[in-house]
């Protein structure tokens, strides 16, 4: 059996985003995957520093976290950019100016605006505290360290005026219709997999990818073979090599059956 190499989105991949748990048949399926003699990777636009416990405990090769902007493999640091002192500094003036809510995420945490009336945000930040993860704020004037943000808004911002100042500096992935992830140029889940693989001396001939949201698309378009999850959005179906079921119905051990990785 030929070795392959296969990346993994989180959110609504790995985690039913229901019931926020990894199904069994997937954990089964990953070990058996590794067992094989194949490599899988977790590659997300989430920051290593927010990577759940139940991820990490399934067991992976490596993580490409913050949409490429961060990698490791067997727990080595092989890539990590993080934004520019003087970017940082006007992003945050720029952030309070067009008054949109951010999230700014980095290698050793994530930064939240001190009120936020964002409820989606407000969730996500329970969450994080509950889940142990480094969560701080950040207020006007701040310099904080991070290497990628996320950003709601609504009728009460600049969105305009905010999307003409990242628009030199950043990749802008339109998420949903209040929701913006934003990552450096030249920065992609499929960076990242250029990156890694190079480091492992292997091709793109050996590459799976498997996910189920817009900002997945960059690595589902990249490797050989791509996987879009059963409940992904509507957009990956036409731009991926093979559809697989939901999540919770054994998506990807029926993926990585598929492709006789398993």
């Amino acid at each position: 059996m030929d070795k392959r190499i296969i990346f993994f989105d989180i959110d609504g991949t790995l985690l039913d985003e229901e019931t926020s748990t990894v199904p069994l048949s997937t954990i089964t399926a990953i070990h058996q995957a590794r067992d094989n003699g194949h490599i899988c990777i977790i590659n997300t636009g989430r920051p290593i520093s927010t990577i759940d416990q139940k991820v990490k405990d399934i067991g992976f090769d490596g993580y490409i976290c913050g949409c490429g902007t961060y990698i490791e493999y067997h727990h080595q640091t092989i890539f990590h950019t993080e934004l520019p002192y003087q970017l940082r500094k006007d992003l945050i003036q720029m952030i309070f100016e067009c008054k949109v809510e951010a999230v700014l995420e980095g290698k050793n945490g994530v930064y939240f605006l001190s009120e936020n009336h964002n409820q989606f945000i407000n969730y996500f930040k329970q969450k994080y505290i509950e889940e142990g993860f480094q969560v701080s704020t950040f207020h006007p004037g701040d310099i904080v360290t991070f290497d990628k943000f996320t950003v709601w808004y609504d009728e009460k911002a600049d969105i305009k005026r905010f999307k003409a100042f990242l628009n030199p500096y950043f990749e802008i992935i339109q998420r949903d219709i209040d929701f913006i992830e934003v990552v450096p140029k030249n920065h992609s889940k499929a960076s990242g997999i250029q990156t890694l693989i190079e480091h492992l001396h292997m091709s793109l001939e050996q590459t799976i990818s498997i996910g189920d949201s817009t900002n997945d698309l960059s690595m589902l378009s990249y490797t050989k073979e791509s996987i879009a999850m059963g409940n992904s959005n509507p957009l990956l179906f036409d731009n991926v090599t093979y559809c697989t079921k939901h999540t919770k119905e054994d998506g990807i051990e029926h993926a990585l059956k598929h492709f006789h990785i398993i």
